[in-house]
């Protein structure tokens, strides 16, 4: 097979597989909802959720979810620059970054990732995003140095649409804090700070659709039909109550059916992502 066939046959195997391992629970508070994802040390769903993140890596993913890997070359010299680019994310060891780029570059952009798998399987699963089908969602950051938005989404309910604004954080030992900076990006949403980046990321899901949902799609569209979801990534040693009422939840405009706390809880935190990493690299060494 060639490269573009190798990376779109293993996104797909991907998919299909998590989604048959994916654990998750629903629970509801006075403030909001939560769908909470667990993360295991199991090799085969590490080794799935690698080869998805390679495939983001590779732009082998659009907006609408189409699994194509045509930009991708297949010479020697492009299979080369997509290990390097995978290194470039992960290191070429796990003892190739220092500390502060795993807790601030690599964990934070292998979340981003790991949550564009989620919602991605969120089409088939729909109950894991409750305020409807997910169409189109947005790349995660090229590098996780970049400033703005996580993830975007664009979704339908009835015969409108609205957008979900994901904000990813990946602290080991503080879930509050991830929501606490989460729920302050979304106050400056509502104060219109952040408007030009989510015209542009919606502006770049609406090209990937059909012409039924393109005339659907409006540039002040987050203005009127917008969900929120804080989605901390988390060692699981840290005892939390998602069902608990977070006040600060209250200062959002929109209601608590459309503030959804993602948490993922993942034992083994600091082996989940170096195992992460490590299949990262021989999947793409393997090309």
């Amino acid at each position: 097979m060639t490269l573009n066939e190798i990376i779109e046959t293993t996104m797909k195997e991907a998919i299909i597989f998590i989604l048959s391992h994916l654990r998750y629970e629903f629970k509801e508070a006075d403030t909001h909802n939560s769908v909470i994802f667990y993360g295991e040390i199991n090799n085969d769903l590490i080794e799935a959720i690698a080869h998805y993140l390679v495939g983001i890596r590779a732009c082998a993913i659009d907006a609408a979810l189409n699994i194509r890997a045509d930009l991708i070359g297949d010479t020697d010299e492009d299979k080369i620059e997509l290990y390097a680019d995978i290194c470039s994310i992960v290191g070429e060891n796990n003892n190739a970054l220092t500390m502060d780029q795993i807790q601030d570059e690599r964990n934070p952009w292998l979340s981003e990732g790991i949550f564009h798998l989620f919602m991605n399987i969120s089409t088939r699963l729909t109950n894991i995003h409750p305020p409807g089908l997910i169409i189109a969602l947005d790349l995660p950051h090229v590098s996780a140095k970049d400033k703005g938005l996580d993830l975007m989404a664009l979704y339908l309910f009835g015969d409108n649409l609205g957008i979900s604004i994901i904000e990813t954080k990946a602290y080991k030992d503080d879930p509050n804090k991830a929501i606490n900076k989460a729920v302050n990006y979304f106050k400056e949403i509502e104060q219109g700070k952040h408007a030009p980046r989510i015209r542009q990321s919606i502006q770049t899901m609406r090209t990937s659709l059909p012409p039924s949902f393109q005339k659907l799609v409006s540039s002040s569209l987050w203005k009127k039909n917008r969900s929120y979801i804080p989605n901390p990534h988390y060692d699981a040693s840290v005892p939390m109550n998602w069902s608990n009422r977070r006040p600060s939840l209250n200062d959002l405009s929109v209601g608590k059916t459309r503030i959804i706390i993602m948490p993922h809880i993942i034992n083994n935190f600091d082996t989940f992502f170096n195992s992460i990493s490590e299949n990262m690299r021989d999947f793409a060494r393997g090309l």
